[in-house]
């Protein structure tokens, strides 16, 4: 009897390869990472001129109707143009969302600074209050990737769905490790098991995110009291808290 035939794909033989736990990690890690990219360059070459092309044609055709429309039709359009203006600037954060080397060279403090004041006077105006208890030396290159990317899957859920006011971020580093702590005033909900793999949430994935990096990530909610989401990476003892999470790439 013959055995069944198994393809083996090269990223997938690439990581088999790999005894060491955390070196597979990694390497998967830098992989998701090139992949996001790809698709970011997609979005911007496919969707993004999509996109633009639809507002341009929606503007033009109000220009040759002007005059003709009802409020209610003038109303829709105003609507049509505003949601694809939203489209827009949404591939646009998505394409150009720093890279690796760009948060390396700007910083993940200041990358995330940023983040906060794009909340802060977006369509969204929360408040937006910032801690920074950390230098930039002590968060090395694929951590402070981890970093960004769950600070905005945090802020993005508490602007999307939980009808916050306020987000709270505190970016701590000491000799136990580094903590990333997003909070909001928001409806909150019943936090358990099934919660990370709810739709919409990326709660799983940021828990990836900070596995992927030799992290943990937990999540704190009720009904009604907000939400806290705390990543963290322990500093064994004796070690280089410099070195956590870093790659010889």
């Amino acid at each position: 009897m013959s055995r069944p035939m198994t393809t083996q794909y090269p990223i997938h033989a690439k990581l088999d390869s790999m005894i060491d736990p955390e070196e597979r990690g990694r390497a998967l890690h830098r992989m998701l990472e090139e992949e996001r990219q790809r698709i970011a360059a997609d979005l911007h070459d496919g969707i993004g001129q999509t996109l633009c092309a639809m507002k341009l044609a929606v503007g033009r055709l109000r220009q040759l109707r002007e005059g003709q429309f009802t409020d209610g039709e003038d109303a829709l359009f105003d609507s049509l143009a505003e949601r694809l203006s939203e489209a827009m600037n949404e591939v646009r954060r998505i394409c150009f969302d720093p890279r690796p080397a760009q948060l390396n060279d700007q910083g993940v403090i200041n990358a995330i600074g940023r983040v906060c004041h794009e909340i802060g006077h977006g369509l969204n105006h929360l408040d937006v209050n910032l801690t920074v208890r950390a230098y930039e030396s002590d968060i090395p290159l694929p951590l402070k990737v981890a970093v960004f990317r769950i600070l905005q899957e945090a802020c993005g859920n508490a602007c999307k769905h939980s009808r916050a006011s306020h987000i709270s971020i505190l970016l701590e580093a000491d000799a136990e490790g580094v903590r990333l702590t997003v909070a909001d005033d928001g409806v909150g909900f019943t936090a358990g098991p099934v919660c990370p793999s709810k739709s919409g949430f990326g709660l799983g994935s940021m828990r990836r995110r900070a596995a992927m990096t030799g992290g943990n990530l937990s999540v704190h909610s009720r009904p009604g009291q907000g939400t806290r989401v705390i990543a963290a990476w322990r500093v064994e003892e004796g070690a280089d808290p410099t070195a956590i999470g870093r790659t010889d790439a």
